[in-house]
């Protein structure tokens, strides 16, 4: 069986003009209905009826995304905000360029419990209203355009309706009895993503250097989705830029064939460079490199791209917090992910306004409570040098049963696998209670987790 070959390429070959296409992402934001309360199935969102008759209650509303449900109860003292079922649904315009391609959902966050149907099937049920999550509609998608209706009643297009429920449950968390609002809906950004037959499903990458600043060490790890056997060989490139977007000169090839993919041989691919000086993320200048993670096969080219960065940090033992080897007072705040007038649905302008703020003001940690965040907060504090503790919502209400722990294991799985590429993030941490657990980013090793 043909093993992996890994090719060092010379530095000549970082200008090549190979053609590279970016995985195809769109913020799916408009077009959408809404339902604030349950249906009696997913017939009542589907079924054949036009506006105005009879049989089309319950009346459905127009939103934009991203959306959430308590909007405006959730701030309201004199009444509770509502907790429980609301519905989503609209039609989508299917057109993946790539041959046998994949089709996907993808959500940055939705409250609490998510159920993603296309037409009549139930294709997916995420629990966790914080971390991100895919859902691969590709087969649903084909199987309806099987259907009569897909012509006749729905002209072409793509039926997907959603269910989010934050309905009070003793075996999820956030506790209910949490210091702040569980909310529903699809409060973060929801995006159609197409993917060729063979593409990435996890990028990550660690950028270490010593307390000197005087070696740098870069690993990159990657993982391959292929849910169906292709055929041909596929090759991973490699591109790093420094922060003033100048090559630097490392470039690598790992090349594998379908037979080794088949055999589970293109799994995690390991890749380590060493360099001299790097460049230093720090908050006062926060330095970012840019990686560049391209996959070639014989019918696509695709690119994933991580913005990194080299730091060096200590909790000294009584003493105090180093960066880079000198001493930083923490001068920080803490946020919750809600606004006025949108509940948990922050447009990324909202977000950029509000951490910008924060850093005029004079903030260099911050500390996300009690929850992931979206990735755009975490790229926001990659860029405007803020250093951060992020942790997942095991809070008030002491600890539940198996399927309790079972999704706070899964969702600090997802959280540290998900944002492992941000070099803001220097504690991850799993309690509500200034005096629980927390664990430095230092101490962890890369965790695999559900998408």
């Amino acid at each position: 069986m043909k093993r992996t070959l890994v090719v060092f390429l010379v530095m000549a070959m970082l200008t090549g003009s190979t053609k590279v296409k970016a995985q195809q992402s769109v913020r799916l934001n408009h077009n959408w209905e809404f339902l604030k309360q349950d249906l009696g199935g997913i017939w009542e969102a589907i079924r054949p009826v036009g506006k105005g008759n009879p049989e089309s209650v319950p009346l459905w509303t127009s939103v934009t995304l991203p959306h959430c449900v308590n909007a405006s109860d959730g701030v309201d003292p004199d009444q509770n905000y509502y907790q429980g079922p609301a519905w989503y649904r609209t039609q989508l315009t299917i057109a993946n360029p790539y041959p046998k391609g994949r089709t996907i959902l993808h959500f940055e966050g939705s409250g609490q419990k998510t159920s993603v149907y296309v037409y009549d099937q139930l294709v997916k049920t995420h629990v966790g209203g914080y971390d991100e999550f895919k859902v691969d509609i590709t087969d649903a998608v084909e199987a309806f355009r099987k259907n009569p209706a897909y012509q006749k009643q729905f002209s072409g297009k793509i039926p997907v309706s959603i269910r989010t429920d934050n309905s009070r449950d003793l075996e999820m968390i956030p506790s209910s009895l949490s210091d702040f609002n569980i909310y529903g809906g699809i409060y973060r950004y929801l995006n159609l993503v197409y993917l060729p037959a063979v593409s990435f499903d996890k990028v990550h990458v660690k950028a270490e250097v010593d307390k000197e600043g005087k070696m740098g060490k870069l690993t990159i790890n990657t993982n391959l989705y292929e849910p169906t056997k292709s055929t041909g060989n596929s090759k991973i490139l490699i591109r790093l830029m420094d922060p003033s977007g100048k090559a630097v000169s490392l470039k690598t090839a790992v090349e594998t064939s379908a037979s080794d993919r088949d055999a589970g041989l293109g799994g995690p691919k390991e890749m380590v460079f060493e360099f001299k000086k790097p460049r230093l993320w720090s908050t006062d200048n926060p330095e970012l490199y840019t990686v560049e993670v391209i996959l070639q096969t014989a019918s696509a080219e695709i690119k994933e791209t991580v913005k990194t960065g080299f730091r060096n940090f200590e909790f000294v033992e009584q003493g105090p917090f180093l960066l880079n080897g000198k001493r930083l007072l923490l001068r920080g705040t803490h946020r919750h992910e809600d606004h006025a007038g949108v509940g948990a649905a922050m447009t990324e302008e909202i977000m950029r306004k509000e951490m910008i703020m924060m850093k005029e003001m004079g903030v260099n940690f911050i500390r996300l409570g009690h929850y992931q965040q979206s990735r755009i907060i975490l790229q926001l504090c990659d860029s405007l040098g803020i250093v951060v503790w992020e942790e997942i919502p095991w809070c008030r209400g002491g600890l539940g049963g198996e399927v309790y722990k079972e999704q706070a294991r899964r969702m600090l799985k997802n959280m540290i696998a998900q944002h492992y590429n941000h070099p803001s993030v220097i504690i991850w941490g799993w309690a509500m209670r200034t005096t629980g657990p927390a664990i430095s980013r230092s101490s962890i090793k890369i965790l695999s987790a559900p998408s």
